[in-house]
């Protein structure tokens, strides 16, 4: 920001913390851990630097990644220091931006609530978005995190963040008062899966009218259809879909009894992937761009989870025949699609976006 002639260029800005970093399950190597450790002198840099970020007139696309998927534990109040100081920065470039953002992305965003999430000028930033991108980053160690006592029936500080914060401030449905109204691209990744057991989020009240690209990674749909409702009722815009690691979660009867082996049943599935994928291909009437990737267990496919309180299992089993057919027709009638149209879909949207989000 030195040079006028720079800043009066400048249309998009990432921003990334260290490198390399390790995956979800990783240690921390010595080195890393040390380059960490001057962490404040970093917190002020970035300060600095999103402060002047109104000073780019031409600036259309901001990026930020935030640090691990799931932290050491004993960082988890540096790491919320750090995102307070760039929450902070970010309300500020709310105020003072010379024209809203058309693209934002926020990855391996923390999963719980700070106060500058409610602030009118964090919604700003939001207000006239084309490409919204939100990566939440795992709950394994921020479930961990001191806080107050929680609400009766939780059992994890992360569970608010689910069920208010990303519903509420972060992705409210579009309005002239939330702004969203032009969203064109979403992508919106979970490190775990979230909507039915325990990390609860619906889709149910979302509707984006300009909506031609979403991605959805670890979303659990369920007989409630919110999620699959979320996606069937773009079918008049929708142009590219990418599903990363979905999974159907069905409720375990609490009444089955154990077998002779002491197993329970697999619970029976009133809306298995068949009928999803069938619907899609009913529906989705412009879509020429399909993505799916299964999720896996060890070396399971895990398409499918049964849950009880306090529980969860996998279906291990190899699939149903009746799923791969139907997703496989469903594939081919958008490759079809494609074809016919004559020209090839440029993938402007999400264009590197064939590899799931680490861990």
């Amino acid at each position: 920001m030195q040079s006028p002639w720079v800043s009066q260029c400048v249309q998009a800005v990432r921003y990334q913390y260290w490198d390399p970093e390790p995956h979800r399950y990783d240690m921390v190597s010595p080195d890393d851990k040390s380059a960490r450790d001057s962490r404040v002198e970093i917190r002020q840099m970035l300060r600095h630097a999103l402060s002047r970020l109104h000073e780019l007139p031409a600036l259309r696309s901001l990026s930020i990644r935030f640090g691990d998927i799931s932290p050491q534990i004993t960082e988890l109040d540096l790491v919320r220091d750090d995102l307070s100081t760039i929450l902070d920065a970010l309300v500020f470039l709310g105020t003072s931006l010379p024209r809203p953002l058309e693209s934002l992305s926020l990855t391996r965003l923390p999963p719980f609530h700070l106060p500058q999430y409610d602030l009118p000028a964090f919604c700003a930033l939001r207000a006239n978005l084309s490409l919204f991108e939100i990566h939440i980053a795992s709950t394994d160690a921020w479930s961990g995190l001191i806080t107050d006592p929680l609400p009766p029936g939780l059992i994890s500080p992360c569970e608010p963040f689910f069920s208010h914060t990303l519903p509420l401030q972060i992705l409210p449905p579009p309005s002239a008062a939330t702004g969203l109204e032009n969203l064109e691209a979403l992508s919106l990744c979970f490190s775990d899966p979230v909507g039915i057991f325990y990390l609860r989020y619906s889709f149910a009240e979302l509707y984006f009218p300009r909506l031609r690209a979403l991605r959805l990674q670890h979303v659990q749909f369920s007989v409630a259809r919110d999620a699959e409702c979320f996606i069937t009722q773009h079918g008049a815009t929708l142009l590219e879909l990418h599903l990363a690691h979905c999974q159907i979660a069905v409720e375990q009867n609490s009444d089955d009894e154990a077998g002779d082996d002491g197993f329970f049943d697999w619970p029976v599935v009133p809306r298995p992937w068949s009928d999803i994928y069938a619907e899609f291909t009913k529906k989705l009437g412009h879509l020429v761009f399909l993505d799916v990737q299964d999720p896996w267990w060890l070396s399971f496919p895990d398409r499918y989870v049964a849950y009880s309180t306090g529980e969860v299992m996998q279906f291990l089993e190899e699939g149903r025949e009746d799923d791969t057919r139907e997703l496989t027709e469903f594939q081919q009638t958008v490759k079809e699609r494609a074809e016919r149209s004559g020209t090839e879909y440029e993938r402007e949207c999400f264009p590197s976006s064939s590899k799931v989000y680490p861990y």
